[in-house]
């Protein structure tokens, strides 16, 4: 899926939960809302841990970044996880 669609879809998600009235503990964000990680998906699987760092440094302090790869192979598997300093 496209990382457009994700984010809107994303956004339709929590427009009906606030059109709802969904209680914030009842919500999803609630789960996450101490968390200082974010997901990054739709990489090039030839991108490293370093080059993650290069690319969004600009956004903040990164303290621990989650390049997932194949237990197999050990490539890249396209994603990432990154933890940005709170």
């Amino acid at each position: 899926m496209n990382v457009l669609t994700q984010i809107k879809n994303q956004q339709k998600v929590a427009a009906g939960e606030l059109a709802r009235g969904v209680a914030d503990s009842a919500s999803w964000h609630s789960q996450f809302k101490h968390s200082a990680y974010i997901f990054t998906g739709g990489l090039p699987y030839d991108l490293t841990e370093g080059d993650l760092l290069a690319i969004f440094a600009q956004y903040g302090e990164i303290v621990d970044v989650n390049l997932v790869r194949d237990r197999d192979t050990g490539k890249s598997r396209g994603f990432a996880y990154l933890a940005y300093e709170d």
